[in-house]
């Protein structure tokens, strides 16, 4: 009965963050809706998924601390309130300035959910339960994206821009209320009785702790770069630079998304038996999304069905392996300390989302003006997302001895 509960809490959780994610994912198959509805170049269409990017990275640490101090149960409501907001502001929206809002509210409230949902899998379940359920938080996260490709394309062909966006902000509003009835913090009010200090102490111990920072440049890494081309990018890539029709953009997207949807549940899996292959795991794919970014931007297009998309499925396998950066931050932190060693980590990957989405759109812009034909300009954008990506494959291996290892205090780095 108990273990049927937590699986009910965590479900509900889990909804919330399937309906952030498809929010958060909306543009990749609008984005060439948005630049005609709103007159926007390619730097003005990657400034949404920026704005709403920026916003949820600087809200990590705060959002991570508040789900230590007050359960995740009120947060997760003012998260669900913000994105419903946002959702309607778009949906009406016929200005950009008016669009710019509700992406921000979206992105706002799309910070309080990842973390609280671990918060309930760390409350609920006992520990070698926790990379599972983290993993399968991922894979729950990915079907919303799921919901944000094929699915949403064709809701928008059929009704349009203001229907499609509404409906998403209704079902938004519906988990709310959801939320506010149902949703417990933990099976105890265990979670209230363990240490508290200040915000600026947990975050400075998680910082100095290399396993906390292994966990970042993990997640910076690989869910860096799944979210720089499913976000906003990857379908004006594929129909440019790879000669496809918005409906075939559509479809690639979804091998994107199937194969975090497919990996992630595999890795979590894997990492609840056998803890030592989460260090590996996560450098063999950093490795593998590299090289999969440099075919991406070397090899010219339009590349065959039968390699554009196992590379596609690999970006999302190996972006769907980043889930295991919260399991490496919690098992590397004291217990009082995992929300914001969690929040910690979360920011790495949308830091480089924000820092790729807005190199990437600034240099094509920059590209086509200067003449250089559209397949090869796209193509040379995405060199911004694989710099990075071997940035931070090479930070991530430097750190690989720490993955997971909780050092003594004596021990903690400066």
């Amino acid at each position: 009965m108990a273990a049927g509960r937590a699986w009910l809490m965590w479900g509900l959780g889990a909804l919330c963050y399937l309906t952030a994610l498809f929010h958060r994912m909306s543009l990749s198959v609008a984005g060439l809706t948005a630049q005609e509805r709103f007159s926007i170049d390619a730097t003005g269409l990657a400034a949404f998924s920026v704005v709403q990017l920026v916003l949820y990275a600087l809200l990590q640490v705060p959002v991570g601390a508040a789900a230590d101090r007050f359960g995740p149960r009120r947060l997760l409501a003012l998260g669900m309130a913000l994105m419903a907001a946002g959702s309607i502001v778009f949906a009406l929206a016929t200005a950009y300035p008016a669009a710019m809002a509700g992406r921000a509210l979206i992105g706002a409230g799309d910070a309080f959910l990842f973390v609280n949902v671990l918060r309930l899998a760390h409350n609920w379940f006992p520990g070698r339960r926790y990379a599972l359920v983290a993993a399968l938080t991922g894979m729950i996260g990915g079907l919303g994206q799921l919901i944000a490709t094929a699915p949403l394309a064709a809701l928008l062909t059929g009704f349009g821009w203001t229907p499609a966006f509404l409906v998403a902000g209704v079902i938004t509003a519906v988990l709310l209320v959801a939320v506010g009835v149902a949703l417990r913090d933990g099976p105890s009010v265990a979670v209230r009785e363990e240490p508290r200090e200040p915000l600026r102490v947990s975050l400075r111990h998680a910082w100095r702790n290399r396993g906390t920072r292994h966990a970042m440049w993990t997640h910076f890494t690989l869910m860096g770069a799944f979210v720089t081309f499913t976000a906003v990018l990857g379908q004006p890539y594929l129909v440019h630079a790879q000669g496809r029709t918005p409906a075939a953009a559509s479809a690639l997207l979804t091998v994107v998304v199937g194969g975090f949807v497919l990996a992630g549940t595999f890795a979590g899996q894997l990492a609840s038996r056998r803890p030592g292959v989460r260090g590996p795991m996560v450098a063999w794919a950093a490795v593998v999304s590299v090289a999969c970014w440099a075919v991406l931007v070397v090899v010219p297009g339009p590349l065959p069905v039968a390699v554009l998309g196992p590379v596609l499925f690999l970006i999302g396998a190996a972006g769907a392996v980043s889930m295991l950066a919260f399991d490496l931050a919690r098992s590397a932190n004291h217990g009082h300390q995992a929300g914001v060693a969690s929040g910690v980590a979360n920011m790495g990957g949308f830091t480089f989302a924000v820092v790729a989405e807005l190199g990437a759109g600034l240099l094509l812009d920059e590209l086509l003006r200067h003449g250089v034909a559209g397949p090869l300009a796209y193509r040379l954008s995405f060199l911004v997302a694989l710099v990075m990506g071997l940035a931070g494959t090479v930070r991530l291996l430097t750190l690989h001895k720490h993955a997971g290892v909780r050092p003594r205090e004596l021990e903690l780095a400066a």
